[in-house]
């Protein structure tokens, strides 16, 4: 016996703040090499504050600094990227919990 399911395709319009930006964005302090440099002075003096987005580009994890505009633009762009990929994740899990397997009659032994 054969079951047959009627699948009814459903669009679905998301609201997409652009542009995105996938990775993260984060700040460096650190020391320089010469030795007589306020940074190797106890407490030091460390140089930065650097700005460094990270991501994947073409499969690999990249690094790039950027000034602390870019960061910040960088920052609002990733708060979309991240809002679709939560509300992608609704819809695929809403998704699954409709699979065909879910929708087969028990069997009963």
């Amino acid at each position: 016996m054969y079951y047959y399911i009627e699948m009814q395709a459903k669009k679905i319009a998301l609201q997409v703040s652009l542009p995105l930006l996938p990775g993260s964005v984060s700040t460096a302090q650190s020391t320089c090499g010469k030795p007589n440099c306020a940074c190797k002075k106890n407490p030091p003096k460390l140089h930065g504050t650097y700005y460094r987005w990270t991501g994947i580009i073409a499969g690999k994890r990249t690094t790039k600094t950027i000034s602390q505009q870019e960061a910040a633009e960088c920052q609002k762009r990733i708060r979309h990227y991240r809002a679709l990929q939560k509300k992608v994740g609704q819809i695929v899990k809403q998704s699954l919990k409709k699979a065909p397997w879910n929708e087969r009659p028990l069997k009963h032994q």
